[in-house]
């Protein structure tokens, strides 16, 4: 059997989901990762450019890995990341917001050329993006922006600090998949196809052939994993993967490198301070030491004048007490 290749793999992901002739696999995705049942199930009519359009001359144009739209006409962004960086959560609202807003300029009607029509702000479709997250995000867990070990989590506009689930603004949705929290269950175990779902996206380059064939017998699933042997045996597509792989390990291999030379660095810079520190506190250890020595010497030459002692006392700041040990 053929190793499958993995699914998190950006050009794997594109491929796998990106195929106009599997709607079925995008649509069972959204819908159990989104928990969409009956009637709220989506249908994919439409996969969409991914290459977002100018707004301004001279402005790059943005790439998300996947976007359809429903029959209702509601836009579903896909996005799959596998390393963490600044600002990642702004990126997604960012996505969202340049997709919803850019619908007043272009919409795409019947025909298949996209037209540019300005329409109504009540026209406005809603638009949800769904992030699959490969990275630990540790730092936002710590400000409570997640909450525990939940695998799913969606943020939506809502009235602050109210325990209710009305959301003021219902236009945008946020969903995280976050791989790193999916537990290490055996797939006879998983009950659900959501679960399943995480489980082949966490497991597809490891996956045995037992368990290709145990995912064979669902028929979403069957589908889903034939595709994958696919592009697994296709020679273009495995070394656009083998590319991908080398440029995801050269990145990890810069941040290493970066993240080392950081620690270097503030350990040089630590010690320098140290000694600098140090220097400063033996110089001015040394000039307090000198007075203290100087006062006591003029105390004594004070003593052998025959001042009273009490008068030394006023004189140098020292205690009649310190001032009977110098006569000793």
């Amino acid at each position: 059997m053929k190793q499958l290749l993995d699914l998190k793999i950006d050009v794997v992901f594109k491929d796998f989901f990106g195929d106009r002739s599997s709607k079925d696999v995008i649509e069972s995705f959204i819908n159990s990762v989104l928990s969409l049942e009956g009637e709220n199930c989506i249908e994919v009519e439409e996969f969409l450019d991914t290459r977002k359009r100018r707004v301004e001359v001279g402005r790059p144009s943005t790439f998300v890995d996947l976007i359809v739209k429903s029959r209702k006409g509601e836009r579903f962004i896909i996005e799959m990341q596998t390393y963490n960086h600044e600002g990642f959560d702004k990126r997604l609202l960012y996505y969202l917001g340049k997709d919803y807003t850019e619908q007043l300029d272009y919409h795409r009607g019947e025909i298949s050329k996209p037209q540019k029509k300005l329409i109504g702000y009540h026209d406005l479709p809603k638009v949800h993006i769904i992030a699959v997250i490969d990275f630990h995000r540790s730092s936002q867990e710590k400000d409570g922006i997640l909450n525990g070990n939940k695998v799913v989590e969606t943020y939506r506009f809502k009235p602050e600090y109210s325990p209710s689930n009305d959301h003021l603004f219902d236009q945008w949705n946020a969903t995280i998949l976050d791989l790193k929290k999916f537990g290490d269950k055996p797939l006879e175990e998983l009950k659900t196809d959501q679960e399943i779902w995480f489980y082949i996206f966490k497991n597809a380059s490891v996956i045995q052939e037992k368990e290709i064939n145990t995912l064979k017998k669902l028929p979403v699933f069957k589908h889903a994993i034939e595709k994958l042997e696919r592009l697994s045996s296709d020679p273009v597509t495995r070394k656009a993967y083998e590319a991908s792989i080398n440029e995801h390990r050269d990145h990890l291999a810069v941040l290493s490198a970066e993240r080392k030379q950081g620690i270097e660095q503030g350990v040089e810079q630590g010690i320098e301070q140290g000694i600098e520190q140090g220097i400063e506190q033996g110089i001015e250890q040394g000039i307090e030491q000198g007075v203290e020595e100087g006062k006591k010497q003029i105390a004594l030459s004070m003593l052998e004048e025959g001042l009273p002692i009490n008068q030394i006392s006023k004189l140098t700041g020292f205690s009649e007490e310190t001032i009977k040990t110098l006569c000793s």
